[in-house]
């Protein structure tokens, strides 16, 4: 099983975070924006169902943004080089910097509002923080513009890699599927040249 990422692909933890974070973002984002659209009892619901999923994931969001700012974005397969390859590892790079924002915006916001932070019905963390509006409307406004960056981001995202199942078929969507092996960057071994056959009447001297 190949658990760490090769120079052209990802391992099973790569994998596995990509997939944990694309699920948890998409539905915070879901919950996050029908917050505003709620009052009274559906409200404190939603908010507490929100901080909930958002505390639950925080150490694997972070494993995931920590993870490939430290060890680097795999390079291009051979028909991924271009362009369009350095687009999607930036876009890769900025989703990543909002979530991180996100992360640390969110409970910061709830504290400097005079909450504590709600995790289900098991705990609650207090806020550490003396209540203050204007620096809670500050981060709101950050965390709300890095929530619709995020949205943007991953639409460009799912964009880019329908193009490239759809049209390039260069094995992007596979390498967040299937775990890249040593000698995957090489592309399929190279065949030997086969021998061709003399022409008839030819002389073949033996030189054995």
């Amino acid at each position: 099983m190949r658990f760490r990422d090769t120079s052209t692909g990802y391992g099973w933890l790569s994998i596995t975070l990509h997939w944990l974070t694309a699920i948890a973002v998409l539905v915070l984002l879901f919950v996050g924006d029908s917050i505003s659209t709620l009052e009274g009892q559906e409200r404190e619901d939603a908010l507490l169902l929100h901080t909930s999923i958002a505390i639950t994931s925080y150490v694997f969001l972070w494993a995931r943004i920590v993870l490939r700012f430290v060890h680097g974005h795999p390079g291009p397969l051979p028909k991924q080089r271009g362009p369009f390859f350095w687009i999607g590892k930036y876009t890769h790079y900025l989703l990543l910097v909002a979530i991180a924002v996100m992360l640390i915006t969110g409970p910061l916001m709830v504290w400097f509002g005079g909450a504590a932070i709600g995790v289900w019905d098991w705990f609650v963390i207090p806020s550490p923080f003396e209540q203050n509006f204007a620096v809670r409307d500050a981060l709101h406004r950050v965390h709300a513009t890095s929530a619709v960056a995020i949205l943007l981001l991953t639409l460009l995202h799912i964009a880019g890699v329908y193009k490239h199942a759809a049209f390039n078929q260069d094995g992007t969507f596979g390498k967040m599927l299937i775990p890249a092996e040593p000698g995957d960057e090489d592309g399929p071994a190279a065949c030997p040249a086969p021998r061709t056959q003399p022409a008839p009447g030819t002389v073949v001297r033996d030189e054995s």
